[in-house]
């Protein structure tokens, strides 16, 4: 079904700019389409490039504009909450499997309780704002915080090691895959509402043939 829409946007997109061709002189500009909460969004690669370009881990951003489905910034945002939540749960569960097969004692064991409380968190908030993502689009404020949770929460692993420095870390590349899809989820909302704040939304119906 979400295919059939963008497919359906892109297709009135395209019409429109037939019809201004059509018309000599004439500028034709239409509405662009809306997300869930009213908000017009742009479509097309050069929409989440440009989203992208505005983030911290800017290779993270592009790898997931490659993903299925993924034509506006407002589903670039939502690929990148179920890419950052799958990496956090799956770093829970090398967590809990590391565990099993060590046993740790003394400083680890307590460390290990950090990491499992800090991804489970993490997810937790990833979840609340993907739904806040998908009922109110990338411009509601909690999206940000919840974003700004998850990202606390996937710090709580490193700070663990951080406590006890004689401790080397396992889970290295691990951690930083994880911070920069959570962070990525953050760098993306606000390029959006940012763009959204500098192009306020303004109908300008394009001319029709008589």
């Amino acid at each position: 079904m979400e295919r059939f829409i963008v497919a359906s946007l892109l297709l009135l997109a395209s019409a429109a700019a037939v019809e201004a061709r059509m018309v000599p002189g004439a500028a034709a500009v239409v509405d662009t389409p809306r997300n869930t909460s009213g908000a017009r969004v742009l479509i097309g690669e050069d929409a989440c490039q440009r989203t992208c370009n505005q983030v911290r881990f800017k290779a993270v951003c592009r790898g997931l504009t490659k993903a299925p489905g993924v034509s506006t910034p407002q589903q670039l945002l939502l690929a990148s909450i179920r890419a950052a939540s799958e990496k956090a749960a799956d770093a829970r569960a090398k967590v809990e499997a590391y565990a099993a097969r060590t046993h740790p004692t003394g400083p680890m064991a307590s460390i290990l309780d950090d990491c499992r409380k800090g991804y489970d968190d993490a997810v937790q908030s990833l979840e609340e704002a993907r739904q806040v993502a998908e009922a109110q689009g990338a411009r509601d404020q909690s999206l940000n915080r919840k974003a700004s949770d998850a990202l606390t929460s996937t710090g709580d692993c490193d700070n663990g090691f951080e406590d006890f420095p004689d401790v080397p870390s396992p889970f290295a590349a691990m951690q930083k895959s994880v911070f920069r899809h959570v962070d990525s989820v953050l760098g993306i909302a606000v390029a959006i509402q940012e763009a959204e704040a500098a192009h306020p939304a303004a109908a300008v119906r394009a001319p029709h043939l008589h």
